[in-house]
């Protein structure tokens, strides 16, 4: 039996001797009839017959190794194997030592911390799993490191908004440790069989532009290149069923004689709604009672100008979008439970951190707990 050399190639990998078949390519090529003086061409059977002539194939064989596995002498086989290496995890600018890269003194930066080593960006970005509510969002990412040249040690997170001073948090010392974070929580934490990291975002105002930005910190102290995400939280969310409960029970309080009593009181439920609910008991009351009377008519004339006016000033505290929105027939009302950790103060440092298994000591001090996060729905549900 005659085995091609192809044949062979592969058998190497099936015998797991991979490491001598790693790099390999063939490349087979025509070149083209032999000629009738080649004897060697014509020795086949079917040549002989004068059936066909044979076609000569070229199999070019090329084999990827390292420069230095090709050199011979042992020091020059060790400067090429530094010089690889410090290529490679030290952008060539200092050496491996270990794990870590000793920089040369020009591979320093104006504030005196090492640039030889590149710290790796984190993509921040929206959860895939929930959406964003009027007050709340799930920002999340993934903890990457190289296994040589940076330590990353913790992560700053940044909250900017035009009607808000910057927030400014350690992922370590604010958040994992539970010190001082009642409006951001944890989600997801890394474990051996992910590296994602999620946190919740609370006490956010709706209908509102938020800028979140996300660093990476080494062990030297220096930052990563910044990754931002800008979004604007949905509008307020209304309880409509609650809206047109309200809706009769002032259409009932101005319906006939109405005492002094009965206007205290349909002023102090208007005054306690808020913008949102108020445009739906608006919408409601219109629906079903105009014809006895529009809404914002029928409260000046019950309630006086002055009240009505500090009633219906509410109305005008909404984007166009959101009162826009607030005009659908139907708007439903849709609840999501979020899981989260709850963190007791814990100082990280005492237990060290540990990025790919962390969840054994976060949950000593963590405990898991459960968020009703609620959504609006507008007009018709959509068949599928």
């Amino acid at each position: 039996m005659t085995l091609t050399f192809p044949a062979y190639i592969a058998s190497l990998l099936d015998t797991g001797a991979k490491r001598m078949a790693a790099g390999v390519r063939m490349d087979c090529t025509s070149q083209g009839q032999c000629p009738r003086s080649c004897h060697l061409c014509h020795m086949s059977p079917r040549a002989a017959q004068g059936r066909q002539q044979s076609e000569p194939v070229l199999l070019q064989i090329t084999k990827a190794a390292p420069i230095y596995e090709l050199v011979s002498n042992n020091e020059t086989y060790q400067a090429l194997q530094e010089a690889m290496m410090s290529m490679l995890w030290c952008s060539g600018k200092g050496d491996v030592i270990d794990d870590w890269c000793r920089c040369d003194s020009s591979a320093f930066g104006t504030d005196g911390l090492p640039t030889c080593a590149p710290l790796p960006q984190p993509v921040l970005k929206l959860s895939y799993t929930y959406e964003p509510s009027s007050s709340l969002v799930i920002m999340e990412w993934n903890h990457t490191e190289p296994p040589i040249g940076v330590r990353i040690v913790d992560y700053l997170i940044m909250l900017h908004c035009l009607f808000v001073v910057e927030t400014l948090l350690s992922f370590v010392d604010d958040i994992l440790s539970g010190a001082r974070s009642p409006c951001v929580m944890l989600g997801d934490i890394p474990n051996l069989l992910s590296s994602s990291i999620s946190m919740i975002i609370r006490c956010l105002e709706p209908d509102t532009t938020y800028m979140f930005r996300l660093w990476a910190v080494d062990n030297t102290g220096r930052r990563s290149s910044p990754s931002e995400v800008t979004i604007k939280t949905p509008c307020p969310t209304v309880d409509d069923v609650k809206a047109q409960e309200i809706a009769d029970k002032i259409y009932n309080l101005f319906n006939g004689y109405t005492s002094g009593k009965e206007q205290q009181t349909a002023y102090n439920t208007l005054m306690d709604l808020g913008a949102p609910t108020l445009h739906r008991v608006l919408y409601h009351y219109n629906q079903r009672y105009e014809s006895f009377g529009e809404f914002t008519w029928r409260c000046e004339d019950e309630l006086g100008p002055r009240k009505a006016g500090l009633i219906l000033s509410q109305l005008e505290e909404l984007s166009p979008w959101c009162k826009g929105l607030l005009q659908e027939p139907k708007i439903g009302l849709r609840r999501m439970s979020l899981k989260f950790l709850s963190c007791r103060y814990t100082d990280t440092k005492a237990f060290g951190l540990n990025w790919s298994d962390m969840g054994q000591d976060v949950h000593k001090a963590c405990d898991e707990q459960t968020l009703a996060v609620m959504y609006n729905d507008y007009g018709e549900p959509k068949e599928l």
